[in-house]
């Protein structure tokens, strides 16, 4: 007995230690997973439609997704919120059906419908199980080519997103993000707010709606992409059924907005003295999807990001300053952003962006070697699998390849393609995208961190700006509203 009692003792005073040996050494990366998709097909329609197909059987299900290559870079200045508006009205009525019964529709098929806008696209997406695919692709081709921007709906869709924007402004988190973006692109097309502002959406009218419709709605400015249990020529038979007789306007498409980036780093402090935090973003455009470096960004990216990477490992894990911090990478047709971002107390402010900038700094004076880029190039990879797991999944990659005119069978080599970066391509991507012309922006009670953030950066503190949350407005690159005019 007194042997059992030993024992026992022995176990619940080893146990803690062989808990913590178990967290301190994390299994190791298992193999990168091995994925293998048919080499999608394509067929251009005559009036100009790209039409893609990739079969993937065994699954009773089919995607469509059709893609126009305009999106929200292309709202006027004044007016930014035009492109996503007009997207979450697509499938609000058409000529011929209201929004219920779009939606009744659509539920008795089984099926689902979506439609948004991105700074470089919107996209028209919709699934459905085999036999009921051809009827859901039918009111896909409707709410396309015939939307009916009713007034009714225009208010409804107006009302609500104003609200969004509202609560989103409420969120330091959030602002922070549309903030640094203004100061990353300025009066370039990227810097506008893609969902507008309260003003700006307020202004847009139904004619607004219609010009963007009919301008960049057209089948030589479109993408149409079929996957899933449905063979390659059957998808262009019932591309050309419901898009064949789609008109290819007379009139040239309009070129592109200018990227009018400028250069220069702006640090601003949005001083809101209610928010319960201060959120800290610190960004810089960085690459184009189609650039050679991107997927070396990508794994850069990702030894940077994530619960076990190296910043949320400095600003949590070793300093305690938030609950997290992150990374985010985009690519786009022009250079996307590269923001990283945390959440801390206002006092922690100063410190967490000082910890923030050395940490990408430390990508370069202390590179990631072989054992630390190991998982992060695991979870990459893992991500780009699991992406390709549903069949909207599959049709939304070869979509975005599609969209910025990269290879097709990029789905079949993507994961070579990440497991081949080194440690000295993720250095030389850190030192030639990362550590330059970075700018920075605080959301939260500026008085709680503004000392120690002056003290901190002292060689750029004459140029901090300090605005007002009540005198905030995303509309202009100064994000300083003009006197006597509301909204931010």
């Amino acid at each position: 007995m007194k042997t059992l009692c030993w024992v026992l003792a022995a176990a619940v005073l080893l146990a803690p230690a062989a808990a913590s040996a178990q967290t301190q050494t994390p299994p190791p990366p298992g193999p990168p997973p091995s994925v293998s998709y048919p080499t999608p097909v394509e067929r251009t329609l005559v009036n100009g439609l790209r039409v893609i197909a990739v079969q993937r059987p065994n699954v009773p299900l089919v995607a469509a997704q059709l893609i126009v290559k305009s999106g929200s870079e292309t709202d006027p200045p004044a007016r930014p919120g035009i492109a996503s508006l007009a997207a979450d009205l697509l499938n609000k009525g058409t000529k011929t059906r209201s929004a219920l019964e779009i939606a009744q529709a659509i539920d008795a098929l089984g099926a689902e419908l979506e439609a948004s806008a991105g700074f470089d696209a919107t996209r028209v997406e919709v699934s459905a199980t085999t036999p009921q695919f051809g009827r859901a692709f039918a009111i896909l081709a409707e709410v396309v080519r015939a939307p009916a921007f009713a007034p009714a709906e225009i208010a409804r869709a107006k009302t609500q997103a104003i609200s969004n924007l509202q609560l989103a402004y409420s969120n330091p988190s959030t602002l922070a993000q549309l903030v640094a973006q203004r100061l990353m692109y300025g009066e370039a097309p990227y810097g506008q707010p893609a969902e507008g502002t309260p003003t700006s959406v307020g202004a847009i009218a139904r004619p607004d709606l219609e010009r963007f419709h009919r301008t960049y709605f057209r089948p030589d400015n479109a993408v149409l992409v079929l996957g899933g249990d449905i063979a390659p020529e059957a998808a262009f038979a019932e591309a050309e059924r419901v898009f064949g007789n789609w008109a290819k306007p007379a009139a040239p498409l309009p070129a592109l907005p200018r990227d009018k980036r400028t250069a220069a780093s702006r640090v601003v402090v949005i001083d809101q003295p209610e928010a319960g935090r201060t959120a800290v973003a610190v960004g810089k455009p960085v690459l184009r999807r189609a650039d050679p470096a991107y997927i070396a960004g990508v794994v850069t990216n990702a030894v940077l990001t994530g619960y076990s990477g190296r910043l949320n490992a400095e600003v949590r894990i070793k300093r305690g300053l938030s609950y997290g911090a992150s990374t985010s990478l985009v690519g786009r047709r022009d250079p996307g952003p590269f923001v990283a971002a945390t959440l801390v107390d206002h006092t922690k402010a100063a410190e967490a962006t000082q910890v923030v900038i050395d940490t990408l700094a430390s990508l370069v004076g202390q590179p990631a070697g072989a054992e630390e880029l190991k998982p992060r190039k695991a979870v990459v990879t893992g991500g780009f699998a699991r992406s390709l797991e549903t069949i909207d999944g599959l049709v939304n990659q070869v979509g975005t390849l599609a969209l910025y005119g990269l290879p097709l069978g990029q789905i079949n080599t993507f994961i070579g393609e990440a497991e081949a970066i080194t440690p000295l391509k993720v250095q030389e991507f850190a030192a030639g995208y990362l550590q330059s012309n970075q700018s920075v922006v605080l959301v939260g009670n500026a008085k709680a961190f503004l000392p120690d953030l002056r003290r901190r950066f002292a060689e750029r503190a004459s140029r901090i700006e300090v605005i007002l949350f009540n005198r905030l407005d995303l509309g202009r690159a100064s994000l300083v509203r003009a006197t006597g005019v509301a909204g931010k």
